[in-house]
């Protein structure tokens, strides 16, 4: 049974239940279509679903007595929901893309429609194009794309890849060299060399890979690679790669300190301190750090703090124009 069914079911439970003074097992499943250890299962984990700080008070309170479901919502779940017009367009179109949510297409688009009507009608067309426009497939089997790379690591296949790049937020193509897979922190990289970068060594998250095709043409793996390096308790970022140091403010040292190792963190007399940060991107770094404001500065290397301070020139010009 695929996640999507489950979401369908989850989504259908709580407010079936809450406009019913309990409900049993046996109609839920019925109703849904599935056993009623099934049920059971979805009810336990309906029973963490809530609000932030998600503390007792603020989950949904859902139990079961003499095999009858009861639900009692927290008040503010309770109250009506008020949406502006920018919710209600991206309720609308996500919904649409996840599809019929495991059989229950006919209310979901009744529910839908509803809410369309209060959407103006330039908001109608455009959830309407992108609705057409984007689709989510099923036919994708869990772990595709770390199958194919792997085949390809050891066929010695090239491979041609879309990636989405975080440091400079956009999709791009490559054609590389697959060497292989490694994991990291609880994510899951490809190592490969970039063809069109003159086999430069690159690793690439297997998460922000949106297809793979593995092409016929074959290639011969260097012959000092050496997969062990990367396996180490610091991820490896190739010959590009540079530690910055990164000052931060009493402000928010305590929000930064919580995601690095103490061997990483240099604490000053005046509550601010000092990051270690490993990275091969200057652009990532500045788009990390840019948001902490005076809250934060790069100390070193030059390249990265040549790289904001010409990021943030470029930003004033643009302003001021």
């Amino acid at each position: 049974m695929s996640v999507t069914d489950r979401l369908g079911r989850l989504l259908f439970i709580v407010p079936y239940v809450a406009h019913r003074d309990g409900v049993t097992l046996q109609e839920l499943a019925e109703k849904l279509g599935v056993s009623t250890s099934q049920i059971e299962s979805d009810l336990e984990l309906l029973a963490m679903v809530g609000q932030p700080p998600l503390t007792p008070d603020h989950l949904i309170d859902l139990y079961v007595e003499d095999d009858v479901v009861y639900v009692d919502l927290d008040q503010s779940l309770s109250r009506p929901l008020q949406l502006t017009h920018e919710e209600a367009s991206a309720l609308v179109l996500s919904a649409k893309l996840v599809g019929d949510l495991g059989g229950l297409g006919t209310e979901l688009e009744a529910v839908l429609a509803k809410i369309a009507e209060h959407l103006n009608p330039a908001e109608k067309e455009m959830v309407a194009v992108l609705a057409e426009r984007v689709g989510i497939s099923r036919e994708l089997p869990e772990g595709a794309v770390s199958a194919s790379l792997r085949k390809a690591c050891e066929a010695s296949r090239e491979v041609a890849l879309e990636y989405y790049s975080a440091s400079s937020d956009r999709h791009k193509r490559y054609r590389v060299k697959p060497l292989g897979l490694v994991s990291h922190s609880g994510m899951e990289y490809v190592v490969a060399l970039d063809i069109d970068e003159d086999d430069h060594e690159k690793l690439f998250r297997i998460d922000r890979i949106g297809s793979v095709q593995v092409t016929e043409r074959g290639f011969e793996k260097p012959r000092d690679f050496d997969l062990a390096r990367f396996r180490t308790q610091r991820l490896y970022f190739g010959e590009r790669a540079f530690t910055a140091e990164v000052w931060f403010s009493k402000a928010v040292a305590r929000e930064v300190s919580e995601r690095f190792s103490e061997t990483d963190v240099t604490r000053e007399a005046d509550g601010s301190l000092k990051v270690r940060v490993s990275t091969s991107s200057p652009a990532w770094l500045a788009r990390w750090v840019l948001p902490f404001g005076e809250d934060a500065r790069v100390l070193s290397p030059e390249q990265p703090r040549q790289y904001i301070a010409e990021l943030m020139a470029s930003a004033v010009a643009a302003y001021r124009r």
